[in-house]
């Protein structure tokens, strides 16, 4: 991908042809940052970075609340799904048009942007890309930001398409567990894996069978980029999901970090990869749902 490219390429769009193309109507860029608090007494809730954004962000970028703008609101998880006409009303809301190009950011960790990236796979559009970096390397690049409120855009003629089936409930994951060509793959940190660490409150230790790739070895820590493909493609053949005869699940606490990981098995060229969207915010407070610690990985 070229500065002079018309399109961003493979779902990734570099800070570099951002900065060339911000000017074109039909570039749209959000900020899609949250993250998940606690209280003194334990009690999560999600916290939109609407604050942050009037502070600082890409200049024209809109923020969007993931939780209340974009997700399910009579779900009792946090971030399921929409329904394709709840989602597709949003993006007109947005001013999303069919032939937008859209680019979408988190001021820290990219799983935010991917979770969007994949709610546009998931109903079967094509136009949603992912800023390398985010918004920290965009400043660590000395491009120009802007504070205060975003301008709104005229409504928008997006289209939700044909879903295509990414996601799977708890149900029919349970049901299929054992099978010999499913591969479940957890996107949490090796402590919350492994079972020391608890997730959302609920039962310790992962869905039986699972491998471990945590969400963030796949970013270079030091500048926030994804690492590059082939050191991806190496890490997800390590663990054996880079198979075409193979059914990728990945899960994590809640859909989030799992997207990133499903970001990077698409990128790797893996395509029967789907998301647990309700994750272990579900499996590990339900009943018969199975669950295993380890020591080791």
């Amino acid at each position: 991908m070229t500065q002079n490219s018309l399109h961003p390429a493979n779902g990734l769009a570099q800070a570099d042809w951002l900065a060339a193309n911000l000017h074109r109507s039909d570039v749209l860029v959000f900020d899609c940052t949250a993250n998940i608090v606690a209280d003194e007494n334990g009690v999560e809730k999600v916290v939109a970075e609407r604050d942050a954004f009037r502070q600082g962000h890409i200049p024209s970028a809109q923020f969007i609340d993931l939780q209340a703008e974009l997700s399910d609101a009579d779900s009792p998880y946090n971030f399921m799904l929409p329904t394709a006409g709840e989602f597709e009303t949003a993006l007109r809301k947005f001013g999303v048009n069919h032939d937008s190009i859209v680019v979408v950011y988190s001021t820290g960790n990219p799983w935010w942007a991917t979770r969007i990236w994949w709610m546009f796979r998931q109903f079967g559009l094509n136009n949603a890309y992912v800023l390398n970096g985010g918004f920290r390397y965009w400043q660590h690049s000395g491009f120009p930001t802007e504070s205060g409120e975003a301008t709104p855009r005229p409504t928008g003629n997006a289209q939700a398409a044909s879903e295509r089936n990414l996601a799977i409930d708890g149900d029919t994951l349970r049901s299929r567990l054992g099978e010999p060509q499913l591969a479940l793959v957890n996107a949490l940190p090796p402590d919350k894996f492994s079972g020391k660490s608890r997730v959302h409150g609920g039962r310790p230790g992962h869905i039986p069978g699972s491998v471990n790739v945590p969400a963030a070895s796949l970013v270079d820590p030091e500048t926030g980029l994804f690492i590059s493909v082939p050191a991806m493609t190496a890490i997800l053949s390590d663990k054996q999901l880079l198979n075409p005869g193979r059914n990728v699940v990945a899960y994590c606490g809640g859909g989030i970090s799992a997207s990133l990981v499903v970001f990077a098995l698409t990128l790797a060229g893996q395509e029967n990869v789907k998301l647990y969207d309700a994750s272990l915010s579900e499996w590990a407070h339900r009943d018969g749902f199975p669950l295993e610690t380890t020591t080791t990985d």
